[in-house]
């Protein structure tokens, strides 16, 4: 991406929030956090991110939720689980339920810092996919150009043609 993601982090340790915040933002993302997963379904719903960095278990509203409700406001948003307590079962439903990545802590910054660069590779590569896809079809979008004319008999040979136009041949 030509400028930085904005990632929003979301766990329900403060001291988690602070740390990845420290060092999301030294490499230069716009970083939003939301402790606990309440606050991280309203950031989700009232603003627009391009990754979403969110803890596994959480009270009330789990990590797979937050993936649920980033899926829903755009479902270009990479979301990346954490977990302390991995398990292949949870590892699964996430996978399953669009995730894109699933990163056991505690994890190393490095780790971190590649797996962000490869989620934001991959938003980017699927908006201009998007784009592009749109400018194709926008291209391709069949210009209708009526004759000209406007005399009974004309607009009834034309009206005679697009009748029988799409009758198969005998």
């Amino acid at each position: 991406m030509t400028q930085q993601a904005s990632i929003l982090i979301v766990d329900d340790e403060s001291g988690i929030l602070d740390t990845l915040r420290i060092l999301l933002r030294k490499e230069g993302y716009e970083v939003t956090t939301a402790q606990g997963g309440k606050a991280g379904l309203e950031q989700i719903r009232s603003g627009n991110h391009d990754i979403v960095l969110t803890d596994v278990r959480m009270p009330q509203v789990t990590g797979l939720d937050i993936l649920q409700a980033a899926k829903e406001q755009d479902t270009m948003t990479p979301v990346i689980l954490m977990t302390a307590q991995a398990s292949l079962q949870t590892a699964i439903s996430a996978v399953n339920a669009g995730a894109f990545y699933y990163v056991q802590k505690p994890f190393s910054n490095d780790e971190l810092l590649a797996i962000l660069r490869r989620a934001c590779e991959y938003r980017q590569i699927r908006v201009e996919n998007k784009q592009l896809k749109a400018d194709i079809r926008r291209r391709e979008k069949p210009t209708v150009t009526r004759p000209l004319g406007k005399s009974r008999r004309f607009l009834d040979v034309l009206k005679l043609g697009e009748l029988v136009g799409p009758t198969p041949p005998c």
